[in-house]
């Protein structure tokens, strides 16, 4: 890519190791480096200019498998979270196959429960983490403040178009996530306080 394409936003892919992902340029490191957000899988990296190709418009139009969520009917014990929070999160999720059942779907965000069922019993997280005195359970979905500037894909990834603040944006830029139909079995679940 040329050096005047290498912008925040810019939509494109990169090769690593010998794998082509769909990226979007989050910032200019320096001469050598960008920082990257994976469209379709949420994370941030770091990866060299040189290894970063403008995208196929066919690739262009398909919309980001990022989705940007938040863990359900939890908050933290204090303003936020604390690092001790962070790192039991991190060691639950610990590269398992997770279910997820979502609460519900509000400005773009999907709250939703994680729950471990690899061991005998299932482990839901938010339960977890209030008995680890990390999180308190509030029985609704509170924004965790600032998840715009923690949340690169809320930055990238526009809300249903349903949703009224929703603002058009460039393709070129930006990838769109699909509308959450609100019939849907994923939109409505919930789970009820015995399930819990």
């Amino acid at each position: 890519m040329p050096e005047s394409s290498v912008q925040p936003g810019q939509l494109c892919c990169v090769t690593v190791s010998k794998w082509w992902y769909r990226v979007i340029i989050h910032r200019v490191i320096n001469d050598q480096e960008v920082e990257v957000f994976y469209a379709d899988y949420g994370n941030l990296g770091i990866v060299r200019k040189s290894c970063l190709r403008f995208l196929k418009w066919c690739y262009l139009k398909l919309p980001a498998q990022a989705i940007p969520c938040s863990l359900a009917w939890v908050k933290p014990v204090g303003d936020s979270w604390s690092n001790d929070a962070i790192l039991l999160f991190k060691k639950l999720c610990d590269s398992k196959l997770l279910v997820g059942v979502v609460d519900e779907y509000v400005n773009g965000i999907c709250h939703l429960f994680l729950c471990d069922t690899t061991t005998k019993d299932d482990i839901y997280f938010h339960t977890v983490l209030k008995d680890g005195g990390c999180a308190d359970i509030c029985r609704e979905n509170i924004p965790s403040q600032g998840f715009e500037e923690l949340n690169p894909s809320a930055l990238y990834l526009e809300p249903s178009r349903k949703q009224e603040n929703a603002e058009p944006v460039e393709q070129e830029h930006h990838l769109q996530q699909e509308s959450l139909d609100e019939d849907s079995e994923i939109a409505s679940s919930k789970l009820d306080e015995d399930e819990l």
